[in-house]
């Protein structure tokens, strides 16, 4: 198989087993977004079962990605996804929780696609890893569209995640050291470029 035909298969078996992967629109964005800053290195928090980071990885061949998963079964599915793609050279997973893992490393782009309620603590935790042109991406900000639509949230659990989304945004757009931009594709990506970035859109 090709790695086209074999992403096409972890997209498929995905969707059917409900796990979460981005969204096509999204995706699409950050693929052309690396290519277009020339990003060579990222750090994506949220592996489940490798999808994006083989996407990104496939449509721009001189990135390297380093990808944090807390669950193993998930871990050990997208090691072997990577591996099918020949492309463990290039993506490195870690069977980690992201909130506690430590790393002397630093990435063009830090990428948040884990647990919505740990962005803050993800940003913070991670901030000191970014270059000093880099850029944060964080997915699933508009959050199912709840984000607008509060009136619809029945779930106390969910009601209290949103508000810290909500937070996390209020907070990321009001950071003096960040220029962020908000973009309603996909699901809702938040794109915060260092201040040192502002000269180069």
């Amino acid at each position: 198989m090709t790695c086209e035909e074999i992403i096409a298969e972890i997209k498929e078996k995905a969707l059917k087993e409900r796990v979460p992967i981005m969204e096509d629109e999204g995706l699409d964005y950050l693929c052309s977004f690396l290519k277009e800053h020339e990003i060579t290195s990222l750090l994506e928090v949220g592996t489940a079962v490798g999808y994006s980071s083989i996407v990104m990885a496939y449509r721009n061949p001189q990135l390297h990605i380093m990808t944090l998963e807390q669950d193993e079964e998930r871990y050990r599915e997208a090691v072997n996804n990577i591996a099918r793609c020949n492309m463990q050279d290039r993506i490195t997973a870690i069977n980690t929780n992201a909130r506690e893992y430590e790393t002397d490393m630093v990435f063009d782009v830090i990428f948040l696609d884990g647990p919505k309620a740990h962005n803050q603590q993800l940003f913070e935790r991670f901030e000191k890893n970014l270059n000093e042109k880099g850029y944060f991406i964080i997915d699933d900000v508009y959050f199912h569209g709840f984000l607008e639509q509060p009136e619809q949230l029945r779930s106390r659990r969910l009601k209290k995640l949103v508000g810290k989304l909500e937070e996390f945004i209020k907070n990321m757009m009001s950071n003096p050291d960040y220029r962020c931009t908000y973009l309603k594709i996909g699901d809702g990506v938040l794109v915060a470029a260092r201040k040192e970035n502002t000269t180069d859109e």
